[in-house]
């Protein structure tokens, strides 16, 4: 908790820093109701999807926790049909199902630790990752906001959020409760939570840029190819090594990024 509140106050410092510099003048002109909507879609996203992820993860195996967070292609497909009307054709559930199955093979190498109470924590966050992005989505899609000052929304919107489970601490159950009893003031990571905020602040705005010209299925979809990504760096960069299941978990990731693109699913 203490690395994610670090984190994202960095973040606010450097967005507002960018923003001011590169896009002051898209702050004009803004909505009331609109900054309201983009504050309660970010709140969800960053403050309840932060919560639920962080206690989640402490409470679960790192097994089910990396598998587990890939849900939030699922869940953002779903609501993306109910609230946004995106279409949930057959072809686009065949491609979620490789996916889904190239993310499992890759991550748990094809198994599975026994459920745990964090398991439903890490869904909680996928859906509230989803909810936030969809509802972000919605306004894009339908107003003249320019998607680096939404991003700049996102650690605004979470981190009294997070103040807020941070308060409430005491009355949750031991196991989550831990999570929380540290030193909020240890600044002994406080490179790495620069560098954390560096690459987080890049990864909302350009997320937020694919919202305002794709639909939030695409999004999501393509998303899902970080851990083929992740794999490719870990085997450069710490010379790891992937068994045959995961290269398999890899091929089928990778025909459902090229199956996203073909079947043009950014268009609906």
């Amino acid at each position: 908790m203490p690395f994610t509140i670090q984190s994202s106050v960095i973040a606010i410092v450097m967005l507002s820093v960018y923003i001011v510099i590169y896009k002051r003048n898209k702050l004009s002109g803004i909505s009331k109701e609109i900054i309201v909507g983009l504050l309660i879609a970010n709140a969800i996203h960053g403050g309840l999807g932060s919560f639920f992820s962080n206690a989640g993860f402490s409470l679960t195996s790192a097994i089910n926790a990396g598998f587990l967070v890939q849900f939030s292609t699922v869940t953002t497909i779903v609501l993306a049909g109910f609230l946004l009307k995106e279409k949930i054709t057959h072809s686009k559930i065949i491609t979620i199902v490789i996916l889904m199955l190239g993310a499992f093979l890759l991550l748990t190498k094809g198994q599975f630790d026994q459920p745990q109470v964090g398991d439903v924590l890490i869904i909680l966050a996928c859906f509230s990752w989803s909810l936030g992005n969809v509802l972000t989505r919605k306004i894009l899609k339908y107003h003249q906001v320019d998607s680096d000052v939404v991003t700049l929304l996102r650690p605004i919107a979470g981190l009294p959020v997070l103040f807020g489970f941070i308060f409430l601490a005491p009355l949750y159950p031991p196991q989550v409760k831990t999570v929380f009893q540290t030193n909020y003031t240890d600044l002994s990571f406080i490179w790495y939570a620069f560098f954390n905020a560096l690459f987080c602040v890049l990864l909302w705005i350009f997320l937020n840029r694919t919202l305002k010209v794709a639909s939030a299925s695409y999004m999501s979809m393509m998303a899902s190819l970080t851990p083929v990504l992740v794999a490719v760096l870990a085997i450069i960069f710490l010379n790891e090594t992937l068994v045959l299941v995961q290269l398999l978990g890899v091929f089928l990731i990778a025909i459902s990024g090229m199956a996203t693109q073909l079947l043009k699913i950014d268009k609906h």
